[in-house]
């Protein structure tokens, strides 16, 4: 029997690659994001924006005969990167919905839909969840939120649950681009991000994803729950 797995945020960056890779490995995926270049016999696309949380509250996931089901909330964004006072209202909800209170219903749908099935849970974090960086106020806050969930799920012990909150390290992805893309002037870290990426620092979401599925097949060797893919080879 094959293997099922559920991943936010497959249009583009760590949630393509880990996608394209877990259907190489003979999973069943279901994509969910709001557009869609993946083609595969066992991938099913479904449209949606996850920043909309009507669309979302609506969501029902299929239900699936699989001897593991796998949940990677993987769908982000950096958002406006202003200062707090100078962020738009509107930006700072839907910074929220999509980081923050969609992955926290999609695992509540998960466990509820699968109670007692093998299943595993992957945040997808950043090391912003630990860090006051300036101009990032509701990317910090959101990751830290979606860190507290990851362990409070942890602590009620659903029957044949593993979650895990992944830290994936500076990855090559759109957000980094839109990071470097940042006005100086409001972001004091800016220069960082341009290091990392002229300096050849930044690893590749094909990369970030080999070391997810490694997590992902070794999951039960780790008494944390909290992971940073730089552990990992």
């Amino acid at each position: 029997m094959k293997k099922a797995a559920f991943i936010t945020g497959t249009s583009k960056g760590i949630g393509k690659a880990i996608a394209e890779l877990l259907l190489a490995n003979n999973y069943f995926v279901f994509g969910f994001s709001r557009n869609n270049n993946i083609k595969h016999k066992n991938f099913t696309f479904i449209k949606i924006d996850l920043s909309n949380l009507d669309q979302v509250q609506k969501l029902q996931l299929p239900k699936v005969q699989s001897e593991e089901i796998i949940l990677v909330n993987n769908a982000a964004t950096i958002g406006e990167i202003n200062p707090l006072h100078l962020k738009a209202e509107n930006a700072i909800i839907n910074e929220y919905n999509l980081n923050s209170i969609t992955p926290t219903l999609l695992c509540k749908h998960f466990i509820q839909t699968y109670p007692k099935e093998k299943k595993v849970i992957l945040n997808i974090s950043s090391g912003a969840a630990n860090k006051a960086i300036a101009s990032w106020s509701t990317y910090c806050a959101t990751k830290s939120a979606l860190d507290s969930l990851t362990a409070v799920i942890d602590e009620e012990k659903h029957q044949n649950l593993k979650i895990l909150s992944i830290s994936p390290g500076v990855v090559d992805t759109n957000m980094q681009e839109e990071i470097r893309n940042a006005d100086p002037k409001n972001f004091p870290l800016h220069q960082n991000f341009v290091d990392y990426y002229n300096h050849n620092e930044l690893i590749s979401p094909k990369l970030a994803a080999h070391k997810l599925l490694k997590i992902i097949e070794k999951r039960d060797d780790f008494e944390g729950i909290f992971l940073n893919l730089r552990d990992f080879a």
